[in-house]
């Protein structure tokens, strides 16, 4: 299960299909679905395991409904309602949409059906359901600041004009990275930006409390292996990309090797969390060698398929591509980081327990550029939507923080130190003041120096904030209002009191706006062309699943903030306050960046990952507990019987005539495996297996 959901963190982000005609969204969406799917399966084997051969478990339910049981269980679990509530919302607007398939499927465009949307929250799910140990939470976190130094390293290397792949757009002066759109990536990386905050602040208290380094060579050695394994995997997915920017096949041989570099990229950055210490005293660490192995049969593979269809004839090598001919170099340059990484991993003593002071300051260096890397990409988008989200949600997290540290020095009666932080707390505030005043100042003056700033590159953009009348700000403005011919998207709301209430349906608004577009629109986008989002998150909530959409929009994302305070207050360790904002933070900057954006997959798959490990962060941090395991639905325990041998159903049905409870007894403390179990086993995934090639891999 880990995997799975370690592989989505990965491989949504990075993937783009170069064998397929749009290449970026419904990519990424068919993706996840799939791999959603397939964790849907194993968790339902799972429940049913659970069920069915739990030790010295009851197997009838003595008195109650088990619905009621069930629920009960349920209602323990933080945002369950409000997940609940939206999900249904999902359905009964899919049900009721001007084009109900398209609604459930998704459009040709993006394919953010109804479908989609149950896969992000099922991620959600599993991840509540199955993620229990702080290492876990830990290396999920690992893998998506990885992906994003991935993302981020692409697009400043877009920016210097290195990007081996022909893109139609301008990926120089605005970088789009791998998902095609330099707001999609802005948007994205601005939801990682928190998480990078977070292990760097926690790095950087650790490091006032850890004891003096006794092995200062060692330490920087082990910093130095952890650099050469991150370079390993840069070096891997470069070299894959321009691969797949010169080779030229038929056919589509090759379909595996980018989403294969990047399965294979996750498994080395979960890497440095699976090494334990041996048991002897002195012993070496214990790294995995199976992310080594699987590394290395996935170069094999690699160069055997590109040795074969060279001599074959079968592909052709594009020599005009300057920037992928070295493909080779940097494989060999990914393959050497690698044996260094091993090498020192398996030569070094392992380090403390308790880490060392110079540990602690090298990860806060490490994670200052990476967090310096990210806002560097984000930058150079020149995305002023994502720009404005980062703001809000880098306020947030540095607000919060400082309010929170000023608290916490009064309760320990550090008065002093509660002083300094409430003076950075005000210069905070001061600053933010003065840079949104400076940018009101920007965008309404007509003063000459403000003029010559506006032509400025990168930094005359944020002067442009209310500009309606040309560019971007003008579709914006038709989209939602119109013109003196239709009235765009608020008149496509407003229309039909009933589709207020419950939208046009999910996916709906390109077959829905036609009678509301603005004639004026096909002067400066294409004329054949019909908005298919509002570029406005609320809006899109209200045409696609009106007022109640909205709300429970709203009431996700109210109790979502509302459980990022409630653990933050109550929790006792500040390393989880310290993330508790981060994810705060997160929240607060994707709702702003959504109010002049779209909401794409990889945002929204971060979005509800993000709740998940609020809400697993909070029981990990001891603030609550989900109780005991709730009961099982009554259709996983009807599943369940089915698959019990004979004589145990038997046994239930005395027991529940005679009104107690039957229990089973496992013989060595083991359940027995009996065929019914895993015939049904089986068949789920083959159910599995055949939905992810029917709903998402046939064309």
């Amino acid at each position: 299960m880990e995997a799975g959901w370690l592989l989505c963190i990965a491989l949504i982000p990075l993937y783009f299909n170069l064998f397929s005609a749009r290449h970026f969204e419904p990519d990424k969406a068919t993706s996840l679905r799939a791999i959603v799917l397939l964790l849907a399966a194993l968790g339902l084997i799972r429940a049913l395991e659970r069920a069915n051969l739990s030790e010295s478990r009851p197997l009838t339910e003595p008195t109650g409904n088990p619905l009621a049981t069930w629920w009960r269980g349920l209602m323990q679990v933080p945002l369950a309602l409000p997940v609940l509530a939206y999900s249904a919302v999902f359905l009964l607007t899919t049900i009721t949409s001007v084009v109900p398939l398209t609604s459930f499927w998704g459009s040709y465009q993006r394919l953010q059906g109804t479908y989609t949307n149950l896969s992000y929250i099922g991620l959600f799910v599993i991840l509540v359901a199955t993620m229990r140990q702080r290492e876990q939470f830990e290396r999920l976190i690992t893998v998506a600041i990885s992906t994003c130094v991935a993302v981020a390293s692409y697009g400043v290397l877009q920016h210097q004009g290195l990007d081996p792949l022909p893109w139609g757009g301008d990926v120089i002066r605005r970088v789009a990275s791998t998902m095609g759109n330099s707001i999609f990536v802005a948007s994205y990386m601005l939801m990682i930006v928190p998480l990078a905050l977070y292990r760097l602040f926690t790095a950087l208290y650790e490091s006032r409390r850890a004891p003096v380094s006794t092995n200062g060579r060692s330490d920087w050695l082990w910093a130095l292996a952890h650099v050469l394994l991150l370079v390993s995997t840069l070096a891997l997915l470069l070299s894959v990309f321009k691969l797949g920017a010169i080779v030229r096949t038929a056919d589509t041989r090759y379909w595996w090797a980018i989403p294969g570099a990047i399965g294979v990229a996750a498994a080395l950055w979960a890497l440095p969390t699976l090494a334990h210490r041996g048991g002897a005293v002195g012993s070496r660490l214990a790294l995995p060698l199976w992310p080594a192995a699987l590394y290395a049969s996935y170069m094999l593979l690699l160069l055997l398929v590109f040795a074969v269809s060279a001599i074959s004839g079968a592909q052709q090598i594009d020599t005009r591509i300057v920037n992928g001919q070295d493909w080779w170099v940097w494989l060999l340059v990914s393959l050497a980081a690698l044996v260094g990484f091993y090498m020192l991993g398996l030569t070094l003593p392992p380090p403390p327990a308790v880490a060392s002071q110079l540990s602690q300051r090298l990860r806060v260096a490490g994670y200052a550029l990476v967090t310096l890397l990210f806002l560097v990409a984000i930058f150079f988008t020149q995305s002023r939507g994502p720009w404005i989200g980062l703001g809000f949600g880098l306020f947030t997290f540095f607000f919060v923080l400082l309010w929170q540290m000023t608290r916490r020095a009064r309760q320990q009666e550090n008065l002093a130190l509660a002083g300094r932080l409430r003076a950075a707390l005000g210069a905070w505030v001061a600053l933010t003041l003065t840079v949104g005043g400076f940018l009101i100042v920007f965008n309404l003056s007509d003063a000459p120096v403000f003029q010559q700033l506006r032509e400025v590159p990168y930094v005359g953009r944020m002067g442009r904030l209310l500009e309606v009348d040309e560019g971007t700000g003008l579709v914006r403005r038709l989209i939602w209002a119109g013109d003196q011919h239709a009235g765009g998207a608020v008149a496509l709301i407003s229309s039909d009191p009933l589709r207020a209430v419950i939208g046009w349906g999910p996916e709906s608004m390109f077959v829905a706006f036609n009678r509301f577009y603005p004639p004026s629109l096909a002067n400066v986008e294409a004329r054949g062309a019909s908005p298919d989002r509002s570029h406005q998150a609320l809006l899109d909530e209200l045409v696609t699943r009106g007022v109640l959409g909205l709300l429970s929009y709203f009431f996700l994302l109210f109790s979502a903030v509302a459980l990022c305070w409630r653990n933050m207050q109550r929790s006792d360790n500040i390393r989880w306050q310290f993330f508790f904002i981060a994810a705060l933070s997160v929240l607060v900057g994707t709702f702003v960046d959504g109010l002049t954006g779209i909401p794409i997959v990889s945002t929204l798959m971060m979005f509800w990952t993000t709740l998940a490990l609020v809400v697993v962060g909070g029981m990990l941090a001891g603030v609550y507990s989900f109780g005991a395991a709730p009961a099982a639905l009554p259709v996983v325990e009807a599943l369940a019987a089915t698959a019990r041998p004979a004589g145990q159903r038997n046994a239930g049905k005395r027991a529940s005539a005679r009104g107690a409870t039957a229990t089973v007894s496992r013989s060595g403390g083991r359940s027995q495996l009996n065929p019914g179990a895993m015939g049904l086993y089986v068949v789920l995934l083959v159910l599995a297996l055949g939905g992810v090639w029917w709903f998402n891999l046939t064309p």
